[in-house]
């Protein structure tokens, strides 16, 4: 803001002219230098946003540049030596990484080993202990079914011996010539 005067000087008939052309002249000066300040200013803030969008792409394509560099391996001729120690660190580190999901892994497959060797063990004691129970069991089934054989035998010799005594027993002694046999009224009468 221009600082205006508090008053003009009063002459015969109103303010002094000169004093107020001059004063203006003064303010018509100082508008047109903060025209010129402003126009420069806009034109300032026009190149600012040409410079700022090209920056923006300019970034933009340094970022899809980085992102596929860093997609790909490096070459390591291409590299200075500074990136080529960064690179053996890097490949240093993923190595040792590697070399310990390796141990874990040889590890957790060895627990596993274990696990199987133990349960496959429990499972063969079980399964020799119940073989064992079973041929106990087929042996005593065996000697039960061969005294039973034998009793039958012996059974079955002792039913022949005392069909044989029955036999002998109800045949009347051996005559020279049978007569002929009764028929059945008259077997009836002489068992009564």
């Amino acid at each position: 803001m221009l600082p205006l005067p508090l008053s003009f000087p009063l002459t015969l008939r109103g303010y002094d002219r000169t004093l107020v052309d001059e004063y203006l002249d003064e303010l018509h000066a100082e508008i047109r230098i903060l025209t010129i300040d402003r126009d420069a200013a806009l034109h300032q803030a026009e190149t600012l946003a040409d410079l700022l969008e090209q920056v923006r792409a300019e970034r933009a394509a340094l970022q899809a540049r980085f992102d596929t560099v860093c997609r790909t391996p490096a070459d390591p001729n291409a590299v200075s030596a500074r990136v080529h120690r960064i690179l053996d660190l890097a490949s240093a580190e993923a190595a040792e990484i590697l070399d310990t999901a390796r141990r874990q892994a040889d590890a957790v497959n060895a627990q596993a080993d274990r696990a199987r060797n133990r349960i496959l063990a429990e499972a063969r004691s079980i399964a020799e202990r119940q073989l064992g129970q079973a041929q106990d069991r087929i042996r005593q089934l065996e000697e039960i079914r061969a005294r039973t054989i034998t009793q039958l035998q012996a059974a079955d010799r002792a039913l022949a011996g005392a069909e044989r005594i029955l036999a002998n027993e109800q045949s009347p002694p051996a005559r020279p010539q049978a007569p002929a046999r009764p028929s059945a009224p008259s077997r009836a009468r002489t068992a009564a």
